[in-house]
């Protein structure tokens, strides 16, 4: 019994040691073509005998021993289609990995409107890393030529479905709305509650602002001392709940008074009336 137990426990050590040196001689091996092949390639580039048979010869050598692109790892992404960037990379799917221009690829991630940073890394020898960072939309700008997403920069983001982003974006109109939203709405989100209930705000003459409001009601705001002005807008909903009066305007344009509109029933006063 203890000459069986010692012979499977040499029979293991024996499969252990097998397999080591298996995978040692296969790194081996790879290590020398890898270094034989990039040595060969670059060694024909910097001589200036790199002829396109070469190339294709070369370029197939290489592409048969397993480097090309394989494996494509893309991180940092919440809004944009992964899509849309494993198409920049599947453009060299024909050319060995050592052939791919990195340079190119970036200035092409790069034009895609969503990224605001790129990151681009080749792990021989078939793996392409992709470190992405996304702007960040602040609200939709409706403008003559559609909708679309804008940043606090101004920077526009086309992105073609937009019904996610209707659920907490307020909607910015107005020729250069884009470059000034980010002043108003910073201003606007001072009491976080009140703010959502913003739908829409209107940059007027490229001066000042209207906003829009859910419960129907409008605040002109005026061209300066913004600030001031929705203090006395919050100070009016604390005391009056002026969301639920009935308002359907109010007008802060002149900095000594303060106009307002009621929504009045016609019909409801033609019936009193008689």
């Amino acid at each position: 019994m203890l000459i069986s137990n010692i012979y499977k426990t040499n029979f293991i050590n024996y499969k252990k040691k097998r397999t080591i040196l298996e995978n040692v001689h296969k790194k081996l091996i790879f290590i020398i073509l890898f270094l034989f092949i990039t040595s060969f390639y670059f060694l024909t580039k910097t001589n200036n005998i790199f002829t396109e048979t070469k190339f294709n010869f070369l370029n197939k050598i290489l592409i048969n021993n397993g480097f090309i692109i394989k494996n494509i790892e893309i991180s940092g992404v919440k809004h944009l289609n992964k899509n849309d960037i494993i198409k920049i990379i599947n453009a060299y799917n024909d050319l060995n990995i050592f052939n791919v221009n990195i340079k190119n690829i970036y200035k092409e991630i790069k034009n895609n409107t969503w990224i605001k940073k790129a990151s681009i890394e080749i792990i021989y020898p078939n793996t392409i890393k992709i470190l992405l960072t996304e702007k960040k939309p602040i609200a939709i700008w409706q403008n003559r030529y559609g909708n679309s997403l804008i940043t606090k920069s101004g920077d526009v983001i086309f992105e073609k479905n937009l019904e996610e982003f209707k659920n907490y974006l307020p909607i910015v109109i107005g020729q250069n709305a884009h470059k000034n939203a980010h002043s108003i709405l910073n201003i606007l989100g001072i009491n976080k509650d009140f703010v959502k209930n913003i739908w829409s705000l209107t940059y007027v003459n490229e001066r000042r602002w209207d906003v829009h409001f859910n419960q129907g009601l409008t605040i002109k705001l005026p061209s300066e001392s913004i600030a001031k002005a929705w203090e006395k807008v919050l100070y009016l909903d604390k005391k009056f709940n002026i969301l639920n009066l009935d308002l359907t305007e109010l007008d802060l344009r002149n900095s000594s008074q303060i106009l307002g509109k009621i929504n009045i029933d016609k019909n409801l006063i033609y019936m009193k009336k008689n």
